[in-house]
């Protein structure tokens, strides 16, 4: 039986209900979830993400028998289907305002390059909106004055402002700044950015990733 049939997928939450239902402090409020808020949300999140969507062809200029002839193609309908996924686990309006241009950019090409778009997909899935934050960071390039990353260390700061790690810091400083590096170091493990001196520097991958989430009001930064 297919693991996603409507028979089946009805008989889990029934049973994750009732499983819910028997636990005394939160069951009532899990219950509610499962029966009404969960779907309820996650359906305002694919519609939100669609419309967006849309809007971004447009704003492209986008030919539309190019995106007709695009999501007429196997690979084209599973772009549009992994956006639509991961719109609809998306908290952040940022999220899913990036997750939009990425997938417009990609279904709206004279051809569709399917690998390439959907490798970029998985690594937008796979990072946090910390990461992305700090990936848009590197990609600014250095200019003498304030801006651009002083204004977006402002914008912010919960992310990006530095965190001293100095021994007898608080304990939960000293998480804060443990975080901070993971999500530096995740950035690295991905290939998205590069160590270069002291500092680090965003990669071509980073590069492509960036071009196809930012709506062009951020200058990239050279690797």
């Amino acid at each position: 039986m297919d693991e996603l049939s409507p028979n089946r997928r009805d008989r889990l939450v029934s049973v994750a209900k009732a499983t819910a239902a028997a636990v005394p402090f939160v069951g009532g409020v899990i219950s509610e979830l499962l029966t009404e808020t969960i779907p309820e949300l996650r359906f305002d999140r694919a519609v939100t993400f669609i419309r967006e969507l849309d809007e971004e062809l447009r704003r492209l200029g986008t030919r539309l028998e190019n995106v007709e002839r695009n999501l007429r193609s196997e690979q084209g309908i599973d772009l549009l289907e992994e956006g639509i996924l991961q719109a609809s686990r998306s908290v952040s309006s940022e999220r899913k305002f990036r997750l939009a241009r990425l997938v417009a950019r990609s279904l709206g090409g004279e051809e569709l390059e399917y690998e390439q778009a959907r490798t970029l997909l998985s690594l937008y899935r796979d990072l946090t909106d910390p990461e992305i934050i700090w990936l848009l960071f590197f990609s600014m390039n250095p200019v003498l004055g304030p801006r651009p990353h002083s204004e977006w260390v402002k914008q912010h700061p919960e992310v990006l402002k530095p965190i001293s790690k100095e021994i007898g810091a608080p304990q939960e400083q000293r998480e804060r700044a443990a975080m901070q590096d993971l999500w530096k170091e995740n950035l690295e493990r991905f290939g998205l950015i590069r160590p270069r001196g002291k500092s680090m520097t965003i990669t071509t991958l980073g590069r492509m990733l960036v071009r196809r989430i930012q709506d062009g009001e951020m200058d990239e930064g050279e690797s």
